[in-house]
């Protein structure tokens, strides 16, 4: 894949598509994960069934992309797997059948395992997916549009002696993380609803708002920002020259007047109070030369 195909292909991933239902078959023994989309049509996802053809999915993903004909039923959809949503290559049903009988097997042994098994998919597959296509009803409400589903990593529990600043990041994430988790689900509660189900997807939703509250409660009131922490250290700097003092007298003095262990645990709403103890303490300096 050259370095175009792979501008692509990213491009195409942050914009994955939210199916209106996933699921999963069996056919042959083995599982096939399969998806409605929000358009209505039904789609194959090529991890399972070329995992299951012992077929690399990179590797038909490109050849599908090269096909003109199928080319355009290539999408991304954001799936459900058991480490949480992942963004993968789908295939659009009607597409399918001419992807299965383009899988060339006549390089393969006649009693390979391999391809038997690909020659079941070319008969049989295509039947047991368009059955289970038609067991699932499009009905949605309102045509959907694609939806912007660039994931966001959860963050990682800073270590038992990380700082304090590191801690509050960790919350931050936390925060976002929880609040992209809560419209990805509430987007789907609404799917949900026009098929009847939403009950059981409110749960989660609930769930994972209450967090929220104890979230913030711990994260306490706001901090410094880092502009005016850059801030702080520039007076530090303009007071150590005034006064002759050092910077770890300068932190210590300043640190005691707010009673705070160091400067970036100062509250933002207290900003207009550390400036002016700097801008007295520089005046007073300046009068002692």
């Amino acid at each position: 894949m050259n370095e175009e195909e792979e501008n692509e292909e990213q491009a195409q991933e942050t914009q994955a598509l939210i199916p209106i239902v996933q699921d999963t078959i069996t056919f042959n023994g083995k599982p096939l994960v399969v998806v409605r989309l929000p358009d209505g049509r039904p789609g194959v996802v090529l991890r399972w069934i070329c995992e299951n053809l012992h077929l690399a999915p990179n590797g038909q993903v490109v050849r599908i992309k090269r096909t003109e004909v199928i080319a355009d039923d290539l999408v991304y959809t954001q799936v459900q797997t058991e480490g949480g949503f992942q963004n993968m290559p789908t295939l659009v049903l009607d597409s399918v059948p001419y992807w299965l009988a383009t899988i060339d097997t006549r390089r393969m042994a006649k009693d390979d395992p391999n391809r038997i098994e690909i020659l079941e998919y070319q008969r049989r597959a295509v039947a047991a997916l368009y059955a289970w296509a038609a067991s699932i009803p499009k009905a949605i409400a309102s045509p959907m549009k694609l939806v912007p589903a660039e994931p966001i990593t959860k963050p990682t529990v800073p270590a038992d002696d990380a700082s304090l600043d590191e801690w509050r990041e960790y919350h931050r994430q936390m925060v976002i993380w929880i609040d992209w988790q809560h419209d990805i689900e509430t987007w789907r509660g609404k799917v949900e609803t026009w098929q009847g189900s939403v009950e059981s997807r409110l749960e989660g939703v609930e769930a994972m708002t209450g967090l929220i509250p104890e979230i913030l409660e711990r994260l306490g009131p706001e901090k410094l920002h880092a502009e005016h922490q850059e801030k702080v250290q520039q007076y530090v700097e303009q007071l150590c020259e005034a006064a002759g003092k050092h910077r770890g007298t300068i932190y210590t003095r300043l640190h005691s007047a707010f009673k705070v262990p160091r400067y970036q645990e100062l509250l933002e709403s207290d900003w207009p109070k550390v400036e002016n103890w700097f801008n007295v303490q520089i005046e007073l300096a300046k009068k002692k030369k």
